[in-house]
């Protein structure tokens, strides 16, 4: 019953408006399977995951090389002590990186994530300005829409003007 409510709330609301004035959308999905730009952003990210998981994987190794040297019976004892020392500072060390990466890498995507939504918005806004639309909304937004209120193509290429060509 509320979303039956809601639903000709939302309905009614975007009939006042395109009443008013002209509508557009964008199809959010389309400009992050298409766009340069988004591919770019998700290659930087990529890249440094695969630095940090390179980086983790070397001192999981040294830890798996360790703990097989303490488990030795030709090690004396202390010689053992030793690496059980080594083992704890490299398990506190890959510890303190995982972290590290873990907030690097959720702070990197954010940036981009507001980066490409921003360049998005610009675009949208500047397009609404100069063919006179009064609002542009998410295409998933409408039951229906007429094919002509879809303006994903012109933004994808507005905002993929920055990034270098190959």
């Amino acid at each position: 019953m509320l979303r039956t409510l809601a639903l000709f709330f939302l309905i009614a609301m975007v009939g006042t408006v395109y009443a008013q004035g002209k509508l557009a959308c964008v199809d959010t999905n389309r400009i992050l399977q298409e766009s340069k730009l988004v591919a770019q952003a998700q290659k930087e990210l990529r890249e440094k995951l695969i630095e940090y998981q390179t980086k983790l994987s070397g001192k999981e190794q040294k830890l798996e090389e360790l703990k097989k040297q303490i488990e030795s019976k030709a090690i004396s004892q202390k010689a053992k002590e030793e690496k059980i020392k080594e083992y704890q500072k490299i398990e506190s060390e890959a510890r303190t990186l995982q972290e590290k990466a873990q907030k690097e890498l959720a702070d990197m995507k954010q940036r981009l994530e507001n980066m490409v939504y921003n360049r998005v918005k610009e675009a949208a806004e500047k397009l609404a300005k100069e063919r006179g639309y009064t609002g542009v909304m998410d295409c998933g937004v409408f039951i229906y829409k007429e094919p002509e209120m879809d303006i994903t193509t012109e933004i994808i290429k507005m905002i993929d003007e920055s990034v270098p060509k190959k």
